[in-house]
């Protein structure tokens, strides 16, 4: 045996639901994805997906449910979703340059990233159309 252990990342991934659509957002040249980001040092991850959701799209969310933490590749993310009204709408800020609710059916692999699209694949109830 190597004695390497594998180095994993650990990312806040938020899943931010609005009447059966799901927030993505997207930085300059990049594929959609959902909104979140790496887990700072000393930070717990529902503190990391509470500072990344406002910082990338001006939301704060009364409430995080932590749904699971789902390794991909070589991160682990910690998914949380929130639920928010009809008439919430994000911002971008930050690296983030667009933002915007898309129906849960019509997410697919070629819209986002690689890490979204492997989430999907995950089958999270979150993600599933109704």
């Amino acid at each position: 045996m190597s004695g390497k252990s594998r180095r994993y990342k650990a990312r806040a991934t938020i899943i931010c639901l609005r009447s059966g659509k799901v927030l993505l957002v997207r930085k300059k040249g990049g594929k959609w994805n959902f909104p979140g980001g790496t887990v700072e040092a000393g930070e717990q991850p529902i503190q990391a997906a509470a500072r990344e959701l406002k910082e990338e799209t001006k939301l704060r969310s009364l409430g995080l449910l932590q749904l699971c933490s789902v390794e991909v590749g070589n991160i682990v993310h910690h998914v949380f979703t929130t639920q928010f009204d009809d008439y919430t709408e994000a911002v971008a800020d930050n690296e983030i340059v667009a933002c915007k609710w898309v129906r849960r059916e019509q997410l697919n692999g070629k819209l986002l990233t690689p890490n979204a699209a492997a989430l999907m694949m995950r089958q999270l109830p979150a993600l599933c159309a109704s």
